[in-house]
């Protein structure tokens, strides 16, 4: 309860929202590093984290959940990257999905082929994942959408620090590691999400108001998600040349 009252009280200041999220990323990771399997690590980040995302938006304020869910997502990218570099075969045991994806990945920058640069076989990919996440989010207020999005990222990011010690930090390896399409993909679920998320959470908003607010960010998150398709459609090649260079 006093963690709920703190964060009731807190959270308009971005001091107590930075140091919530710097502290709570840090320590999910910590105490899932030491645990077994690759459970922890997407589950504990993504509920430490929802206990102050969904708090802006039990009060109506969607932007401010927004805002707290991409500065999250930017601090568990730095961390996981940077732990993957340093410490690879430890978080190679606790990310979900983070070998496999990390394999896929280097077998396309090597060779040019796997799903990344075909739309055939990404589009079906990326659609199952959205459906799966707005599922889990409406169903739990965003808090299951949170969690999975902690798995997203995390094998994202543990192929970007694979790709980074394997370029030996290159700079070309640390602009293009993370595509452009894919942060535009994490903007884009995370309005989403925040849209879901208000359906079931925002109980002070008049409903004529609440429903505007709902579908103006479900409308453009699905906008940046589209926009996420054309680009890895149009630019996959290019990433995939430029990034074969530092890894040859």
């Amino acid at each position: 309860m006093g963690i709920v009252k703190s964060l009731e009280q807190g959270w308009q200041s971005w001091r107590f929202s930075l140091t919530y999220i710097f502290g709570g990323v840090l320590l999910t990771h910590l105490v899932s590093l030491a645990l077994p399997g690759v459970v922890f690590l997407p589950v504990l980040n993504g509920i430490v984290f929802s206990l102050l995302f969904l708090t802006p938006l039990r009060r109506g304020d969607y932007w401010a959940a927004a805002r707290l869910a991409l500065i999250w997502a930017v601090v568990t990218s730095i961390v996981q990257i940077l732990l993957t570099f340093g410490w690879p075969e430890l978080m190679s045991q606790k990310v979900w999905r983070g070998v496999a994806y990390r394999e896929e990945m280097m077998k396309w920058v090597h060779t040019g082929t796997g799903t990344e640069g075909d739309i055939r076989l990404f589009l079906p990919i990326h659609a199952r994942s959205f459906v799966v996440f707005s599922v889990l989010s409406l169903a739990s207020g965003g808090l299951l959408g949170l969690v999975m999005g902690a798995g997203l990222l995390g094998h994202m990011n543990f192929y970007a620090g694979s790709l980074l010690a394997e370029a030996h930090f290159s700079w070309i390896a640390v602009f293009l590691s993370w595509p452009v399409w894919s942060v535009v993909r994490v903007v884009g679920f995370v309005l989403a999400g925040t849209a879901y998320g208000a359906v079931l959470l925002d109980k002070t908003s008049e409903k004529s108001e609440k429903r505007k607010k709902i579908i103006r960010f479900l409308a453009i998150g699905l906008l940046l998600i589209a926009v996420d398709v054309l680009l890895k459609w149009a630019l996959a090649d290019f990433y995939e040349q430029w990034l074969k260079t530092t890894i040859v």
